[in-house]
């Protein structure tokens, strides 16, 4: 009983070990970033309850020795009696004569003790019942009792039913978990991608539009002129007239009507200049302000912002015509493509941890026939951007003028 209790209390801290160990790994390798994301609790949270498990583990490990002694087993056979905690058997031997005036039984009883070392024995060897006045009849009876009942406490899935039962729970505990941290790539499969509606985007719609919106950086660049504002910005807000801020002129005007110093006629009020008029939309110097270029000046972007540009009219008019660059993985386009010269790159966008992850794309159109990459390949495309109307929606196009093969970027989901 002993060797039984010791084996599973192992096995119960080298599953905890195992768990905790694995997660330790995956953040000491580096390999979480495939899966978690920098930002929040999340892969902190993965350490700190790896550690956790490794901790827990000794702790049961080094204080096995005190829960034994505090363990109570009990053994009953022909009433026999292992106590662990007492550390003494119990051995009783009865033999019992009873004699009563309707029914008559026979016990003897004999009993051996040493100290707290004693052995308890019973051996029931009883009833001889005669009933007479009673009865009116005799009965011989015989009984040979013999108990045999483990008494032993069991928690856990490992320490409840047979051995066949533990070992599935052992390999369903350790099994998949080891595979799965040293076979399972760290990137999905083409079919996985393909799965999560990769050929049905919708363009410029998503959870994380506001984040990946080309205006949305704009207006957070936009800094009051109190808090240190950029010069560029400052010299924009001054240049230009607000929304609520009628024209210098207007203004004028406007007041001397009030104050009915002159009567003012409709070609004293100057028109609103094209600047004016523009004020407030998305221009080309915003694009520079917050976009970095490569030494071509190629704009650096990644593909969930160009796949938001599909909803921004704003943004299309000014991008149109840009060169852009951006690193990505590639596959074959399978919509809008008779004539075989596009291919699709795409980037993984993680919510909230690989899970949820899923692909937003663009197609990439060559002009002619599209050259062959194996799936899955990171590329650098570099090419002019495009905007076509395809169905119900605006699609953003890159016109490629080269793409070619690259390593993959540090984090290859986007979080």
């Amino acid at each position: 009983m002993k060797a039984q209790r010791l084996i599973i209390h192992l096995l119960s801290v080298l599953l905890l070990i195992l768990w905790g160990g694995v997660m330790i790994y995956f953040h000491v390798s580096g390999r979480v970033i495939h899966y978690l994301p920098s930002d929040g609790l999340f892969r902190p949270l993965m350490l700190i309850g790896g550690i956790g498990m490794v901790v827990l583990a000794l702790f049961n490990l080094l204080t096995y020795s005190q829960d034994e002694g505090i363990r109570c087993s009990h053994d009953h056979g022909d009433h026999h009696h292992d106590h662990d905690c007492c550390g003494h058997d119990h051995g009783h031997k009865h033999d019992h004569e009873h004699k009563d005036g309707c029914c008559g039984h026979g016990h003897d009883h004999e009993h051996k003790e040493g100290g707290c070392d004693h052995v308890h024995s019973h051996d029931h060897h009883h009833h001889e019942h005669t009933h007479g006045d009673c009865c009116g009849h005799d009965h011989d009876h015989e009984h040979d009792h013999s108990h045999a009942a483990a008494h032993d406490h069991a928690h856990g899935i490992l320490e409840e039913g047979s051995w066949v039962g533990r070992i599935t729970a052992v390999a369903l505990l350790a099994v998949p978990l080891a595979l799965a941290a040293v076979s399972t790539p760290d990137q999905f499969s083409a079919t996985a991608i393909l799965n999560k509606n990769f050929y049905n985007p919708t363009y410029g719609t998503g959870a994380r539009k506001e984040q990946f919106s080309l205006q949305n950086k704009v207006a957070k660049t936009q800094v009051r002129t109190d808090t240190g504002a950029a010069p560029a910005a400052v010299a924009k807000a001054t240049a230009e007239p607000s929304a609520t801020t009628p024209p210098p002129g207007v203004a004028t005007a406007s007041a001397a009507v009030a104050d009915g110093s002159k009567k003012v006629s409709e070609k004293d009020i100057p028109k609103p200049s094209q600047e004016s008029k523009s004020y407030g939309s998305f221009t080309l110097e915003d694009l520079k302000a917050q976009v970095p270029q490569s030494k071509e000046g190629n704009f650096i972007l990644e593909v969930p912002e160009l796949y938001y540009t599909g909803g921004d009219i704003e943004v299309q008019k000014v991008l149109t015509g840009q060169m852009v660059e951006t690193v990505a993985q590639i596959l074959p386009e399978k919509v809008n493509n008779a004539d075989g010269h596009r291919l699709r790159v795409f980037r993984m966008l993680v919510q909230c941890c690989a899970a949820d992850a899923r692909p937003y794309s663009v197609p990439v159109d060559f002009g002619k026939k599209a050259p062959e990459f194996k799936d899955m390949t990171w590329v650098k495309v570099v090419g002019k951007m495009s905007y076509k109307k395809e169905g119900e929606q605006t699609v953003p196009i890159i016109e490629a003028t080269n793409v070619i093969e690259t390593t993959a970027p540090d984090n290859a989901m986007i979080y």
